[in-house]
């Protein structure tokens, strides 16, 4: 490229939405200094590929994204950061091998300007003039927005690579956190999504009145409120563990009239053995007290969970109570995983590892269950009349008469499709009259 060119960049995330944030965080960085963002599959002079190694898929995919850029761009610069680089001890080699050129923490912007600026000398210094006269995408333009309110983990599950390739807890502060929440409401976000590797330990390692002499964690309830004060068209909680449904996070739900009737539950297994084995720290029992205290106080909430097969140890009888327990509970939705051995954590080193078959029979099994669940659970929604906040057109008829069709989500997150015009970011009641697929659909009220 020429001196005078303006650098152009693209970017592709894996894994979880704390990437997502993470990616976005860099991206501005990248646009503050001048240079111009383009889509993955288009030509570029920097890709950059945000990894995950929470499986071997993980591993797979950020992998095939890495040879994916190269291929694009023989010349470009390739830079590889997330949880790959940090992951299994062979993983530098296989991210050099991919055709990756460099590789960063995500949450350290500025490593990744200073080799561009060696990569290509001068240029980086100088793209904040040229950007004058260059127009670039926006990137904060949209219905909802992820707020990372923590990194890394303390809990340690036998399973999981996280804590090793993310570290300990660290929060950010209250008032970042709502500064941030601020200026996405300025800028037209109707929905604040709160997010992080372990929400439910915010404010663990800054303050030390962050758990009750009652024991229960009052943090994460404490910014639940602040944030809902804000007056957000919606607040969206991520990922939370059972042990944080305590009375003072009841409390902030029963209070916060913007908090949606949505809560991933983590939950892992629904077996007593085989979550003493993951180090989950509750039983099934604990789970169905928290879940049914949730739904006491929003009787319409989607419960949804991540459930792990073939752990090893985990018998026929283990993995069919596993299944009933599920059942049971009556979830919206299950995200499926079958187990995944990584090196360095403890379950790779347990003895009886379930067989690969055995693992995929019932990973299918579980998927079943699954599917029959959440179509149960959409059916249950039919005829009601909801609020639902639209984000996207999927459909423009060639007859000009003909009203659009346009996509959204209810405050429990369900797929809605409407006809209607020009309901961008915008949040309206619709009956709902049927299914389609694995969302619904509806007519606006």
């Amino acid at each position: 490229m020429s001196d005078n060119a303006q650098l152009t960049f693209a970017a592709h995330t894996l894994g979880c939405k704390v990437n997502q944030c993470d990616t976005e965080a860099l991206l501005a960085k990248l646009t503050d200094a001048g240079m111009a963002m383009r889509e993955f599959k288009q030509p570029a002079d920097v890709y950059i590929i945000n990894t995950c190694t929470v499986t071997h898929t993980g591993d797979k995919k950020s992998l095939q994204m890495i040879r994916r850029a190269r291929r694009q761009n023989q010349s470009a610069f390739v830079a590889v950061c997330g949880c790959m680089p940090r992951g299994q001890a062979d993983s530098a080699s296989k991210i050099a091998a991919s055709g990756a050129d460099f590789t960063f923490d995500t949450r350290k912007p500025e490593v990744l300007l200073a080799k561009l600026e060696e990569f290509y000398p001068g240029l980086i210094s100088r793209n904040k003039d040229i950007c004058k006269t260059h127009e670039s995408p926006a990137i904060n333009v949209r219905t909802r927005a992820f707020i990372k309110i923590q990194d890394g983990c303390n809990r340690f599950c036998t399973y999981c690579i996280v804590p090793y390739v993310r570290g300990p807890v660290v929060s950010r502060p209250l008032a970042d956190i709502a500064d941030e929440a601020a200026r996405h409401i300025s800028r037209g976000v109707k929905e604040i999504m709160i997010t992080g590797i372990q929400v439910a330990a915010y404010g663990y390692d800054t303050d030390s009145k962050s758990v009750s002499t009652a024991g229960e964690a009052t943090a994460l309830p404490s910014l639940i409120k602040h944030i809902s004060g804000l007056s957000p068209a919606r607040l969206r909680l991520s990922s939370i563990d059972p042990w944080a449904v305590d009375d003072a996070f009841l409390d902030a739900i029963r209070n916060s009239p913007t908090l949606c009737d949505h809560f991933h539950l983590s939950l892992q297994s629904g077996n007593d053995a085989t979550l003493a084995r993951m180090n989950r720290r509750y039983t099934t029992a604990d789970y169905a007290v928290a879940a049914s205290k949730l739904k006491n106080i929003r009787p319409n909430m989607a419960l949804t969970t991540d459930i792990i097969v073939g752990f090893p140890g985990e018998s026929d009888e283990d993995f069919s109570q596993s299944l009933q327990f599920a059942n049971e509970i009556g979830f919206a939705r299950i995200h499926v995983f079958e187990y995944s051995p990584r090196a360095g954590t403890p379950a790779a080193e347990m003895p009886c590892q379930v067989p690969s078959h055995v693992k995929t029979a019932r990973g299918k099994e579980m998927r079943a269950l699954a599917n029959s669940l959440e179509q149960r659970f959409l059916q249950s929604q039919v005829g009601k009349v909801v609020p639902v906040l639209f984000e996207t057109k999927t459909h423009e008829s060639s007859n000009p008469s003909a009203p659009e069709i346009w996509q959204g989500h209810t405050t429990n997150y369900c797929l809605v499709n409407a006809q209607g015009t020009s309901l961008s970011n915008t949040e309206k009641y619709v009956q709902i009259t049927g299914i389609k697929d694995d969302g619904l659909t509806g007519v606006l009220q």
